[in-house]
């Protein structure tokens, strides 16, 4: 598990410094290190990011980083419950304001009490304030009564479909505005097609049935192997 973890740690740092412009690429501050207890690899990425959309012309100095803002990635790795595979445990993509949390892409596997994939936008107020202030005013101590936008849990796809980390940093380049390196779009497609046909595969194994299913109809033939059980679907939000 560990040397898969290595492995994977170092495709996010190749992922960043494909995507962002740096005067050096030790700007990329990458760490990671072993939770014995817990039995997970943990892997911290911070990136800094330069102003104005579209591709620098030349290189890119350290002056001409954002003082404000920046990406932070965060992965907790561990083997999945077959023992054979990789997992994340939890991850989190954020473009971060000075301190503050701006936008925050989260992943936690075992979450319960809200859905496991999900965005915290942290907005002042908006539109949603008022509905909040109004559905919660009666329920003590719960944050939401005080119309906070980053107290909900923005649901996205899940387990298997949430955003990958190539969708969190065509985020931060194409929508937010700030630059890309040259390339950097071809790239994250590429990393993009691979992280899609990974999470198909686990997919497959969620549910094989409706994968043979599927297979049949496109001319395969699929026969399961014998004492084959259907696993339990994972309803999980």
């Amino acid at each position: 598990m560990h040397d898969a973890a290595g492995r994977f740690l170092g495709d996010v740092r190749d992922t960043l410094l494909e995507a962002l412009p740096l005067a050096c690429r030790a700007d990329l501050q990458a760490k990671a290190k072993l939770n014995i207890d817990k039995n997970i690899v943990v892997g911290d990425f911070k990136a800094p990011l330069v102003h104005g959309a579209g591709q620098p012309e030349g290189s890119v100095r350290r002056e001409d980083y954002s003082q404000l803002f920046h990406v932070i990635i965060n992965y907790e790795l561990s083997s999945d419950s077959s023992e054979k595979f990789l997992a994340v445990k939890s991850s989190k993509f954020e473009l971060r304001v000075a301190t503050s949390p701006g936008i925050r892409f989260e992943f936690e596997r075992d979450y319960t009490s809200a859905p496991c994939a999900h965005i915290h936008y942290s907005g002042v107020a908006g539109l949603l304030s008022p509905a909040l202030m109004q559905n919660f005013q009666d329920k003590s101590g719960n944050p939401r009564k005080k119309g906070r936008l980053d107290e909900l849990h923005l649901p996205v796809g899940g387990k298997r479909f949430r955003p990958s980390l190539e969708d969190f940093l065509y985020f931060v380049i194409s929508e937010c505005g700030f630059r890309g390196r040259p390339g950097w779009e071809p790239a994250l497609q590429e990393r993009r097609r691979v992280w899609l046909s990974k999470q198909a595969s686990a997919a497959t194994r969620d549910h094989p049935e409706a994968a043979a299913e599927a297979l049949r109809d496109l001319g395969f033939t699929v026969t399961p192997p014998k004492g084959f059980t259907t696993p339990k679907a994972d309803a999980q939000w």
